[in-house]
């Protein structure tokens, strides 16, 4: 991009031909970094704040609305026009809005159709040390430039700039899951009635921990619980497994919830997660969490045949693939067991 319309800014070829950009005001020039540079975003929002800080706070959004097609505009526009944003959970809602807030301080003022693929991997290696919030940058960049394309009538946009750019959290470790073991110390820790409680509603369900603590009594009717997953909004009747059943019948339930806390209301997500973990470690087991129940339950489902579409139906996944990962890695045990009975029996037969 060889000059870009903004305030203050000039660009022209010098004699050699090469490009040079100024931000020029009240006589003065300042040396910028080249429109087409992956700074200059941050060099002009710099620029503005010690030179023109009433431009500043204008283009920002905070003295009136932001000028069409920035950064700052097109986000404010995707959160009063996508219906994606309009479903998403309050949760999510707020990690999208960490994210929105760390663009907007930098590159709030730009022109959003000045974003390059160069630039776009400069803005995550910013943050190459977070993975997962790098690699969440940018795909919210590259959900903005569909919206903007499609919402925004910006149909000169060329090719989304983040469509190209790497994840970087490629070696993304799952929550490993229990070992019979320590399941075994759980149902046997009759001195923490909640923490067996979570435990059994995480292992017997395969719900996530933010879906096990908004379990209310009237969504279980002795056979089933109904849930709304707060991370995809999908609704997953769940039949309550037998020894889910015997163990809500045998120990009752306290309070408006299936897990409740000692004052009668809900836990927070939050302190299931430090509970359990502190207990595994305290058993002798760090690095175990109440994810890793949901990956033991997607594991025993597989493992005793059920289907893609059955595990899906009890877990709520959106997709096949991590449930046909479940029933790859039973398989494989199957085959593995298959495989060893056969070796026993060649030796045998010598």
């Amino acid at each position: 991009m060889g000059s870009v319309n903004l305030q203050y800014v000039s660009s022209w070829p010098d004699r050699h031909g090469k490009l040079r950009t100024y931000f020029r005001i009240r006589g003065k020039r300042y040396a910028m970094s080249n429109p087409d540079s992956p700074t200059f975003s941050e060099e002009y929002q710099e620029m503005l704040a010690r030179h023109a800080p009433a431009a500043a706070i204008k283009r920002q959004g905070r003295g009136s609305d932001p000028i069409e097609k920035t950064l700052e505009w097109v986000i404010l526009r995707y959160k009063e026009k996508s219906a994606q944003w309009a479903r998403a959970a309050d949760s999510t809602k707020e990690m999208y809005n960490r994210r929105f807030d760390w663009l907007r301080a930098r590159y709030g003022a730009a022109d959003f159709g000045s974003f390059t693929e160069k630039g776009v991997r400069k803005i995550r290696n910013k943050l190459r040390d977070r993975p997962s919030v790098a690699d969440a940058t940018v795909d919210m960049i590259g959900r903005l430039w569909l919206f903007s394309k499609e919402h925004l009538e910006m149909d000169d946009l060329g090719p989304n700039p983040a469509a190209e750019v790497a994840s970087i959290h490629t070696e993304h470790e799952p929550a490993p899951a229990w070992p019979e073991e320590l399941c075994k110390k759980f149902e046997a820790l009759t001195s923490r009635p909640r923490l067996r409680r979570a435990y059994y509603l995480l292992r017997y369900t395969g719900q996530r921990r933010s879906d096990v603590v908004k379990m209310h009594r009237k969504q279980y009717d002795g056979t089933a619980i109904e849930v709304v997953q707060q991370k995809t909004g999908t609704y997953v009747w769940v039949p309550a497994h037998k020894l889910l059943r015997e163990h809500l019948a045998e120990t009752g339930i306290e309070g408006d919830y299936l897990l409740s806390s000692s004052r009668g209301g809900k836990f927070r997500a939050t302190s299931i997660t430090n509970m359990i973990c502190d207990q595994c470690t305290e058993f002798g087991f760090p690095g175990y969490s109440p994810h890793g129940l949901r990956h033991l339950a997607g594991a025993a489902l597989a493992e005793s045949g059920a289907t893609i579409e059955q595990i899906m139906s009890i877990l709520g996944h959106l997709t096949e693939d991590e449930a046909r990962e479940y029933v790859k890695q039973a398989r494989r045990k199957v085959m593995a067991a298959d495989g060893m009975r056969l070796w026993e029996k060649a030796a045998n037969d010598r």
